[in-house]
């Protein structure tokens, strides 16, 4: 599994331990099938409906069509969007979302039409043109774009990718003028990237690079833009995230992460380490007999919540 994709799983799991987030247990289950697209993994697992539980109490839920799409959302601890309904064409693309309050009155929503290969995506509320996205499989091109009210692109990104989906490069433009550049190497077992700025003119005003990453056989380094050392994580043979640690600017660590991992391969704990806080947190896994997670355990100041998993399927 790509390195990348399960360190994001744990960054992501440090917000939750910092405070209560909305839907938590929901979150955990898509960082759990870290690597694949959440349709994807409904569609693998013919699932209709997963429901997520706090403890006992409704928290939310997914419910999917027989390609794994999403067809309805809910939130009960989301105070702004509440419900969200979605629908898709017979080329399985989306073609409109519905975003609800708590109340049940609509809110927000866009509807998405097709053309040479681009994406064009429109609100509901006026029809008027929000963005567009294209993606050019030959040369891993993809370019995103947003519109104002006349239909004039305020903001237009360019990104470049190899043909093993690293970045190479990505432009960002503002007034249909480019305002920064980042250029991304890959030499030996380092990553550096080059920022590239320009002024109001597109002229271009400042150039530097700095070492970006660090890969090891069984360690990864992350650096700042300044070149300091701010985490370094670490793996087992198999590239499953085992632990992270994570430094100030002053190089004085302020966090440690341990994982461990049943025999396949599956999380079963994760523990945190505040260290200026002197707080720990502890989720423990379970899964069912079909390899689905079916309860997480989270503990810290004394306290524990219990996450439950429900599942349809079609």
């Amino acid at each position: 599994m790509n390195r990348l994709l399960i360190v994001l799983l744990f960054i992501s799991q440090f917000v939750f331990g910092q405070r209560q987030i909305q839907h938590e247990p929901e979150r955990i289950f898509n960082k759990l099938i870290v690597g694949k697209a959440t349709t994807e993994y409904a569609k693998e697992n013919n699932l209709k409906k997963v429901t997520f539980f706090r403890d006992t109490v409704f928290s939310s839920s997914m419910e999917f069509d027989k390609n794994g799409n999403f067809i309805r959302t809910i939130g009960t601890e989301n105070n702004s969007v509440r419900k969200s309904t979605y629908k898709w064409n017979e080329q399985n693309r989306m073609v409109e979302k519905k975003h609800f309050s708590p109340d049940g009155t609509f809110r927000y929503g866009y509807y998405y039409r097709y053309e040479n290969g681009a994406q064009l995506m429109y609100k509901i509320k006026d029809s008027l043109l929000f963005r567009k996205e294209t993606f050019l499989k030959g040369e891993n091109i993809s370019t995103y774009s947003e519109y104002d009210s006349i239909g004039k692109i305020i903001l237009k990104n360019i990104y470049v990718k190899d043909s093993e989906m690293n970045w190479l490069l990505s432009s960002r433009f503002q007034n249909d003028r480019i305002y920064v550049q980042y250029r991304h190497e890959y030499l030996d077992n380092k990553k550096y990237v080059t920022k590239i700025q320009f002024d109001e003119n597109g002229t271009k005003v400042s150039e530097k690079r700095h070492l970006d990453e660090v890969e090891f056989e069984n360690k990864l380094e992350h650096y700042t833009d300044d070149e300091i050392l701010f985490r370094v994580d670490d793996f087992d043979e198999n590239d499953n995230l085992i632990k992270m640690e994570l430094f100030d600017k002053e190089g004085i660590k302020t966090r440690k992460e341990y994982s461990e991992y049943d025999q396949s391969e599956k999380l079963i704990k994760h523990r945190q380490e505040f260290l200026t806080r002197n707080l720990e947190i502890i989720y423990t896994y379970k899964y069912d007999k079909l390899s689905r997670i079916k309860e997480v355990t989270k503990e810290y100041d004394g306290k524990k919540e219990v996450f439950r998993y429900a599942y349809e399927t079609q």
